[in-house]
């Protein structure tokens, strides 16, 4: 799952976040494990999550591999978002999705469509605005598997389903919504993994939307002012025990190893790290819901400059070789069922 994104201002692009920083010179003085969320730190984190992975003889991996002509689109796995493309070009790699999946059973992706808008007229310089989806719009995407014991090769994909957009035409070359300033749709697939992450995640979140919206509005504003605080302070332990879960949950999706986590940490470690980073003010957003109403995100209003297009309201200004970036984190949170009541409720990170 990504965690965090990354926008170029001066070339207005998008990138993500690989570099890895070098491990803490203390991360192995730390020997007892901790039993409780408030135990774990910056050095004890990864052998935590460690200790909790298990293993299996068979480790299926789920991709999509996702078209799209004539449209814009964004694409949610099991109503949690998974993808966003807002330029012309399409996706080249498989997208990994395991971080959506809890367990075995049948699983959504739902595909949002829009216009174009001016991306047309911008790419070749003639054309018009385009405010409507037409007959040649079109998705399609290919869920596939592949062993992450296995050797991972093409040949190795196994293909559990392809879809194809909804058409009116018995050819399937009419889009059925043509003439619409967006559309949706949803599709499931089967999916069968080794492992049940149904519980201790944000599949067992409970309603946000049948709270009052004033007191997790504060909620929410409160998380995400506190985590920009402790970023800026470079708190590696507070930021630990804020991703301890997420990080959990994705190493466990992707039966990741110890070495794999610590990567996964280094890459936080590097911002957490660097003098340049300027939280910036939370305004603008927006408070909405996926997981079916089980997670809550603040995100920027703004949706005609579509690189700020569906990024969280908690972000960050840095430096690197001179040109100024913006870090946007993704903090998708939930409150767990256990202890919740309309009136007290505890968010965590999704």
């Amino acid at each position: 799952m990504k965690i965090i994104d990354k926008l170029v201002f001066l070339t207005v692009g998008f990138c993500t976040l690989l570099a890895c920083a070098q491990q803490p010179k203390d991360a192995k003085t730390t020997t007892a494990l901790p039993t409780a969320v408030e135990e774990i730190n910056s050095e004890n984190m990864v052998a935590a999550i460690t200790a909790k992975i298990k293993h299996f003889d068979e480790e299926p991996l789920y991709y999509l591999r996702i078209g799209k002509e004539n449209c814009i689109i964004e694409v949610l796995v099991n109503d949690m978002p998974v993808y966003k493309s807002y330029e012309l070009s399409n996706l080249a790699s498989p997208l990994e999705i395991n971080h959506n999946i809890l367990g075995t059973g049948n699983q959504t992706v739902t595909v949002r469509m829009y216009p174009v808008g001016d991306l047309i007229k911008e790419e070749y310089e003639y054309g018009e605005t385009i405010t409507q989806l037409g007959d040649a719009s079109n998705v399609s995407i290919k869920v596939i598997k592949l062993d992450k014991k296995g050797t991972m090769g093409l040949n190795d994909e196994v293909e559990v389903l392809q879809h194809q957009g909804p058409t009116t035409d018995a050819n399937g070359e009419v889009f059925a919504g043509t003439g619409l300033p967006f559309y949706e749709y949803t599709f499931e697939f089967y999916a069968k993994v080794p492992y049940d992450l149904s519980e201790n995640s944000w599949g067992d979140a409970a309603d946000l939307q049948i709270v009052d919206q004033d007191v997790l509005e504060h909620k929410m504003l409160d998380y995400y002012k506190t985590f920009l605080k402790e970023y800026k302070r470079g708190n590696k332990d507070f930021i630990a025990q804020k991703y301890y879960q997420s990080f959990y949950v994705q190493a466990q999706a992707y039966y990741k190893s110890k070495e794999e986590i610590q990567e996964m940490w280094n890459e936080e470690l590097e911002l957490l790290n660097d003098p340049t980073v300027k939280p910036q003010s939370i305004k603008d957003y927006e408070l909405v819901f996926y997981a079916h109403s089980g997670v809550a995100f603040l995100r920027l209003k703004t949706i005609e400059d579509l690189y700020y297009r569906n990024k969280c309201a908690a972000w960050v200004q840095t430096l690197e070789n001179g040109v100024e970036y913006g870090i946007f984190f993704g903090l998708y949170l939930y409150a767990p069922k256990k202890g919740f009541s309309k009136k007290e409720f505890t968010l965590i990170m999704s």
